[in-house]
């Protein structure tokens, strides 16, 4: 389970493709260290981490394509040089929205565990 409650893929055609024309992050990669070498002691702890820590990031930053994208699609109409007043209300509820959801998600996983 990613920071904000889940992954972005999962489309039934199996394409991670979603229309967007910004570039998605990550999209189903594996993890490079797994090829089987023994990186032994402490050294491969750091290593782990670090891998780990990038995986968070990944995950995070694929939450916040998935939200921008959400959010622009469900409150912009026709984009402009500015934001209407409507339009930055509605930006501000969806982020908040699924800030809430995610925490919610988040703390009850955490209970279960």
């Amino acid at each position: 389970m990613g920071l904000f409650g889940g992954t972005v893929e999962g489309s039934s055609s199996g394409d991670s493709y979603s229309g967007s024309k910004l570039r998605s992050y990550g999209g189903g990669e594996t993890d490079s260290f797994s090829s089987g070498q023994d990186l032994g002691g402490a050294a491969g702890g750091d290593i782990q981490a670090q891998v780990a820590m990038e995986q968070q990031k990944l995950q995070f930053m694929n939450q916040v394509h998935h939200l921008n994208e959400t959010c622009w699609d469900l409150c912009v109409g026709n984009p402009s040089s500015s934001l209407s007043g409507r339009e930055e209300t509605c930006l501000n509820n969806c982020v908040d929205r699924f800030i809430d959801t995610t925490l919610l998600i988040t703390n009850r996983f955490a209970q279960l565990a």
